[in-house]
């Protein structure tokens, strides 16, 4: 019905299928990949892993085409995902609400990330549940790969614990402060997990020193 009606509504965009009959997508948005993956820094909006050749990077739908026809071609629904998230999602969609948008406020206070890699929604019931079930993102292989990059990051800030220790206070903050720099920025992988790990280690370690 959705399809038909937009169809209806924008025909010169939507073409027929010759072997169907019925109307298709074609990918125009394809031709704008580029700038849509510098909007995410080359990295997938769910995940944060980094995508490093044009083939992996999929423009991804926030609102899957086939549910929501006339968002199709509307540029705020294109965001750059990775196959493993791209292909997991498919064409799911939350029965009430909608998944939480990585370009609406901080999206990673919506989630609960852990040393070991795994990660689970703040609120169990929530949109962010859903969608850490839909994308998969608790998967074997991200899961590691979160953790190897949590691990560097952790041995790093404990130089910066040790120096506190041993009374060293100004060069553990400004140790400490300089590896947050380089965390905590967009074009950085796994940023949400790492920013999130780095401030519960530090204030669990140094509690009330300011960085």
């Amino acid at each position: 019905v959705r399809r038909a009606g937009f169809f209806k509504f924008a025909p010169h965009v939507l073409v027929l299928d010759k072997r169907s009959g019925k109307p298709e997508f074609p990918a125009i948005w394809r031709k704008q990949k580029e700038i849509i993956a510098a909007m995410s820094h080359r990295k997938c909006v769910y995940c944060e892993v980094p995508i490093n050749a044009p083939s992996a990077a999929h423009v991804e739908h926030f609102k899957p085409k086939a549910l929501f026809p006339s968002s199709a071609y509307a540029w705020t629904n294109y965001f750059l995902g990775c196959p493993g998230c791209n292909v997991a999602k498919g064409q799911n969609w939350p029965k009430r609400g909608e998944y939480v948008r990585p370009d609406k406020g901080d999206p990673g206070r919506h989630f609960v990330f852990s040393k070991d890699g795994d990660m689970n929604a703040v609120k169990p019931s929530s949109s962010a549940a859903v969608m850490v079930e839909d994308f998969k993102l608790k998967r074997q292989w991200l899961v590691a790969q979160r953790r190897q990059n949590v691990e560097k990051m952790l041995n790093l800030l404990n130089e910066a614990v040790q120096l506190h220790r041993e009374g060293h206070e100004i060069q553990a903050r400004r140790l400490a402060r300089t590896l947050l720099g380089t965390i905590d920025t967009p074009d950085q992988a796994y940023s949400a997990a790492l920013t999130q790990c780095f401030w519960r280690a530090w204030k669990r370690a140094c509690p009330g020193v300011r960085v």
